[in-house]
């Protein structure tokens, strides 16, 4: 059973979301929370706390709206799109879709 799903962020409490939370656009990711944990999935032997949250964003402006000032992507994490595709074939990624700000 695949955990992929496409909801809003009012299922996405803050306090829920603990191991990994990841961040698209397009077919771009980065990791916004479980530094710890990045090793175990991107080799994908070792455990990491599953489900693997997404949150999409529609353009890359829409999520730099959302980072706290002074931020960018470019200080992110970056996740090659076949590692998330494993997770997604292993039923283990939830994706929400992140809210229009304005």
């Amino acid at each position: 059973m695949s955990l992929e799903t496409s909801t809003d962020t009012q299922d996405l409490q803050t306090d829920e979301i603990g191991g990994m939370l990841l961040a698209q656009v397009g077919n771009a990711y980065w990791l916004l929370e479980g530094e710890e944990h990045l090793d175990a999935l991107l080799n994908g032997r070792d455990p990491y706390p599953t489900p693997v949250k997404c949150l999409r964003f529609s353009t890359a402006s829409h999520l730099q709206s959302m980072m706290p000032e002074g931020q960018n992507t470019g200080q992110l994490w970056g996740v090659h799109p076949a590692i998330v595709e494993r997770v997604k074939r292993r039923g283990e990624l939830m994706v929400f879709t992140a809210p229009e700000l304005g």
